[in-house]
């Protein structure tokens, strides 16, 4: 099966089936590993101990709406040990 770097799904379930899905997403970050398959292939990801976490909930009436949004690095970034070059008004 051929490898991906995107996968993208957009689906109507009912909460029964919501729920499933969160629990089977929960489970895969806990075990490590989240692999997510279609016909044209499959994208793996490996979840680190670390996980940057973005939760966001909105009512606007008639829509109402939770996301939630997971990062993490696979590579530690490389930081920079010298300060940033900052002008100030008075350097002109």
């Amino acid at each position: 099966m051929k490898s991906k770097t995107k996968f993208s799904h957009d689906s109507l379930l009912d909460r029964q089936s919501t729920q499933e899905l969160l629990v089977t997403l929960a489970n895969a970050v806990k075990k490590g590993e989240l692999t997510f398959q279609e016909s044209e292939g499959e994208l793996v990801l490996s979840p680190q101990q670390l996980l940057q976490v973005s939760l966001r909930a909105s009512d606007e009436g008639d829509k109402q709406e939770v996301e939630i949004k997971l990062k993490w690095r696979t590579k530690e970034k490389a930081l920079s040990d010298t300060p940033p070059k900052i002008k100030s008004k008075a350097d002109k």
